[in-house]
């Protein structure tokens, strides 16, 4: 993964739970201090951040994948790339359907990325079905903390259901998931 996402990781963890949590974290999983937005690394050290945080922070590797996932979408995506995510769409389901063609256009700046790719089918006005394709295993948690984190974004409450792998036949994982206006307005 580039380092633009283990330097996110690393603004998550300050920002949640501080310096002394970071170094813990760090130190564990045997990571640099800082990462160049711009290089590639490993995945195995995101993954390894990712265990590290899960142990130091006594929290599952799980909820740690979802925060970051709604991190992600509002202190990344919002403050750092406005034009990207006004032209991704302005309202949650068309931006849902777009983020391949989001994908796309980072791969302008990143040409080793492999992102993961997404097939919306729309079930009934608030709902919709996500289809979600990735080389990368475990990182279910993540996408649904991006949504979750689009949805705060677009005003929206959401509620997404997994649909078990064995009931249906695609090589990804599917989720069922319904949006209505939030109450928080």
């Amino acid at each position: 993964m580039y380092g633009l996402v283990n330097e996110a990781v690393r603004g998550m963890v300050l920002e949640q739970f501080g310096q002394a949590a970071w170094d813990d974290i760090r130190a564990q999983a045997k990571a640099p201090e800082s990462f160049d937005a711009f290089e590639q690394y490993d995945d195995a050290i995101t993954y390894g951040l990712v265990d590290a945080a899960a142990a130091i922070l006594e929290l599952p590797a799980e909820k740690i994948l979802h925060t970051f996932g709604e991190y992600w979408v509002l202190r990344i995506a919002v403050e750092q790339f406005p034009e990207i995510m006004s032209n991704t769409g302005s309202d949650f389901l068309p931006f849902v359907k777009g983020l391949d063609h989001l994908h796309s256009r980072i791969r302008v700046t990143f040409p080793d990325y492999t992102p993961p790719s997404f097939r919306v089918t729309v079930l009934a006005d608030d709902r919709f079905q996500l289809d979600y394709y990735s080389e990368r295993e475990g990182l279910l948690p993540f996408v649904e903390g991006l949504l979750h984190g689009l949805a705060i974004h677009f005003k929206l409450t959401i509620q997404i259901e997994q649909v078990p792998d064995d009931r249906h036949a695609m090589p990804c994982k599917r989720m069922e998931v319904s949006y209505h206006p939030s109450e928080r307005g």
